[in-house]
């Protein structure tokens, strides 16, 4: 036994699910190689044959993989939704990191150009915006109608402490059943300081152009 594979056999069970637990870039022609080397759980020959991309949003995927033999198909789900949500994991991470990294949608285009990844659709900001309003006007509906919302929020930072350069905030409804109604970025790069102060009001003075309501009051620290 060599001593990768020693290595490998010490590993516990819950660390190597924390080691199995990551995304890779795996080119698709490598991907084709190693079903090659594999048998088909229909027709038990090699395995020989095309994929299909039947679903695309953002960088997420479902290919299909047809086994020429026989027809069977394998199917590939390229990242697991996000918990109690609708979206995919990938793209939750890919919108998270361009903000971290101040990028905007043509910055994340260059990067992934640049590592031969499929650009990313917009269907990812377009479902965030129809569910943010969707939030919005459910807080509304539980304020009997009125279309001035007190509001709370957080932040976040790159790095710990305040001396991150990049940082990004939320604003989420204070009633019975709180939502993320908006967020942002910014950076001192191309702000003053005081970044989480900048952003909320950011979102306050957008808010009756971005959602016909106007914010009154916030709650934070």
């Amino acid at each position: 036994m060599d001593s990768s594979s020693s290595s490998l056999s010490s590993v516990n069970i819950d660390d190597m699910d924390d080691l199995l637990d990551i995304n890779l870039i795996i080119h698709i022609k490598s991907l084709i190689s190693l079903l090659k080397q594999t048998f088909c759980s229909e027709c038990n020959h090699l395995w020989d044959g095309s994929p299909s991309i039947k679903t695309r949003n953002g960088l997420y995927m479902h290919v299909e993989f047809i086994c020429s033999n026989c027809g069977c198909i394998t199917h590939l789900y390229s990242s697991p939704q996000v918990q109690d949500g609708r979206r995919q994991e990938i793209n939750a991470r890919l919108e998270l990191g361009a903000t971290l990294c101040g990028l905007g949608y043509n910055g994340i285009i260059k990067l992934l150009g640049a590592l031969n990844l499929p650009p990313s659709t917009h269907n990812g900001n377009i479902c965030q915006e129809q569910s943010m309003i969707a939030a919005v006007e459910e807080a509304i509906a539980e304020t009997d109608g009125a279309r001035e919302l007190t509001l709370s929020g957080d932040g976040a930072w790159l790095t710990r402490g305040h001396t991150s350069v990049h940082g990004v905030s939320a604003m989420y409804s204070t009633t019975k059943h709180p939502k993320i109604l908006d967020t942002t970025w910014s950076s001192k790069k191309c702000s003053s300081g005081g970044m989480e102060k900048g952003m909320v009001h950011e979102m306050f003075c957008r808010s009756l152009a971005k959602y016909n309501t106007t914010y009154v009051s916030y709650v934070g620290d």
